[in-house]
């Protein structure tokens, strides 16, 4: 009987226990509440709460708190892992736009800058700036091959001696060392386009060793896009680089259609084992610099020698004769038209303006022979950058609906309502969420989400990010599904999106109520290096 009583005694001291402790007040930082949660591995939405603490999510469920610092009430909306952005320059202007609005009201939590061949160097200096100053979301860092060549052997058109190749394995191997997390290539750029298929393999061999990986601005986009897809591929197998194909589109309309052998190349790559990837922003229309529209090899040098060259009348007709052809096959879209110039930096009020508009401007018809002589001029006066309308609907469509194929904007840190930009830099997530999925329904939901999370996050290895689960870091973002939209245009593009009502970044809120708050929570991003 002593037992038996003992046995009732201890029983009901482990029920007051356990009792007591499901009294004990719950603490959240923040709680979502009643949210639609697309966790971003693809699988179907489901209805729960999701707590946050300390920077990570640290409960999903049916949840109840008796102290909440934020409570978000999520009754119809989205909730689901902050996006992440694999192809940006945001890197460029980040000390000076902090607040990284541009991304943040996009709902991205993270941006990988460093692309298409030009990173900051050194990587790990700059990494220490950023880290003194505070952003407002996270970035990682790719260090640039045009960089690399450059601080070795400036812009000359030849090969490296093997002095000069040690030293580029050197930079590639310091900059990995500092957290970059890959290496980059600007093929179609000088000096990258003057650089072998065997120089990018010792190279990117370098960063593979760090278990980094190669992100391309391919060698051709238009009329050798197939041979350019082929090398990305063959750089890939040499090295065992994870591939990521960047802003993957077809320029040109004679080469519209293409797309559906570069995917069919990419889909043989990965069935035979290649870590190959790619990602895509949703407009036809590129940008970049004026002189993209010059044949290569006058770009040698750097504009002291362009301008050289323009300067002797053979040599500059030769180069017209460059540039006639890209305005017919390639960037301009086979119309001066095609082309607007975005800056100047001769004449700030040629901004919005057109090649055709510009030559007419000038005293001339707006033929394509008169344009290049225009284009030249605005080099000479000192280059700029423009838009080019030479994409086609059905590529783009295409390319998104590719499971390999993640969303990346092509965009970089913008101070609002400062210059012509493209707008990819206010909308290219929403774009995709609102016009892709609810109104074209090109992409589901689940999908599209995958392609802007947990897809871009296997690529760098980001295991805690990507994922809406117990014990991922707190990126989280809620919007409505209903209204996201993006309102950036080419005529108008200092919009914000709309929709995105919170973004959170480690477990502090960046965006709330369509707002920015203030907070700068980011981290600099290292590979291989634990996180602050």
């Amino acid at each position: 009987m002593r037992k038996f009583i003992l046995l009732l005694v201890a029983a009901a001291v482990v029920c007051v226990w356990a009792l007591t402790c499901s009294l004990l007040p719950v603490k959240y930082d923040i709680l979502i509440k009643n949210g639609v949660v697309i966790d971003g591995s693809g699988k179907p939405r489901y209805t729960a709460d999701v707590g946050i603490n300390g920077g990570k999510v640290v409960a999903i469920g049916s949840l109840w708190a008796l102290i909440t610092e934020i409570d978000i009430d999520a009754s119809g909306k989205v909730v689901c892992p902050g996006f992440i952005d694999l192809h940006t320059h945001a890197e460029r202007n980040i000390l000076e736009v902090p607040a990284v609005e541009n991304y943040t009201r996009q709902g991205v939590t993270t941006v990988v800058g460093g692309n298409c061949g030009g990173s900051p160097f050194p990587v790990g200096e700059f990494i220490q700036s950023v880290e003194d100053k505070g952003i407002a979301l996270n970035l990682i860092l790719l260090v640039g091959h045009n960089t690399v060549r450059t601080q070795v052997m400036g812009t000359e058109n030849r090969a490296p001696t093997e002095e000069e190749m040690l030293m580029m394995k050197g930079l590639v191997s310091q900059a990995m060392e500092e957290g970059a997390f890959g290496f980059s290539t600007g093929l179609k750029y000088i000096p990258g386009n003057y650089a072998s298929t065997d120089e990018v393999v010792a190279l990117t061999g370098v960063a593979a060793s760090y278990g980094g990986f190669y992100a391309t601005h391919m060698r051709d986009e238009g009329l050798k896009i197939i041979e350019s897809v082929q090398e990305a591929i063959e750089i890939g197998r040499r090295t065992n680089a994870p591939i990521q194909i960047s802003h993957h589109k077809v320029v040109g309309k004679g080469m519209w259609g293409r797309s559906e052998e570069t995917l069919r190349l990419i889909d043989e790559a990965h069935e035979q084992g290649l870590d190959i990837t790619f990602d895509q922003y949703p407009y036809t229309a590129t940008s970049t610099g004026l002189t993209v529209l010059f044949p290569a090899w006058s770009l040698a040098g750097g504009p002291d020698s362009v301008k050289i060259r323009l300067d002797d009348p053979r040599t500059r007709q030769r180069i017209k004769e460059g540039i006639e052809f890209n305005i017919l096959h390639d960037r301009g879209g086979g119309d001066p038209a095609s082309v607007v110039v975005v800056s100047h930096r001769a004449d700030s009020t040629l901004a919005g303006k057109d090649l055709a508009e510009i030559t007419r401007m000038r005293g001339r018809r707006p033929t394509v022979a008169n344009a290049a002589e225009t284009l030249m001029e605005l080099v000479y006066e000192g280059g700029g950058s423009g838009i080019y309308h030479c994409l086609g609907e059905d590529d783009v469509i295409r390319i998104m609906r590719h499971p390999l194929g993640t969303v990346g904007s092509d965009g970089s840190t913008v101070l609002f309502g400062e210059g012509i930009v493209h707008p990819r830099s206010y909308g290219t997530f929403p774009r995709v969420l609102g016009r892709y999925v609810r109104e074209q329904s090109i992409l589901t939901l689940e999908e599209a989400i995958r392609k802007m999370t947990s897809l871009p996050a296997e690529r760098l290895g980001l295991e805690d990010r990507g994922l809406i689960h117990k014990g991922s870091r707190a990126d989280v973002v809620v919007f409505d599904p209903t209204t996201i939209l993006d309102n950036a245009t080419f005529l108008n593009p200092h919009q914000y999106s709309t929709g995105i009502e919170y973004v959170i970044v480690n477990g502090q809120m960046v965006i709330g109520n369509g707002v920015y708050t203030g907070e700068r929570p980011g981290h600099m991003l290292r590979k291989n290096q634990s996180e602050n």
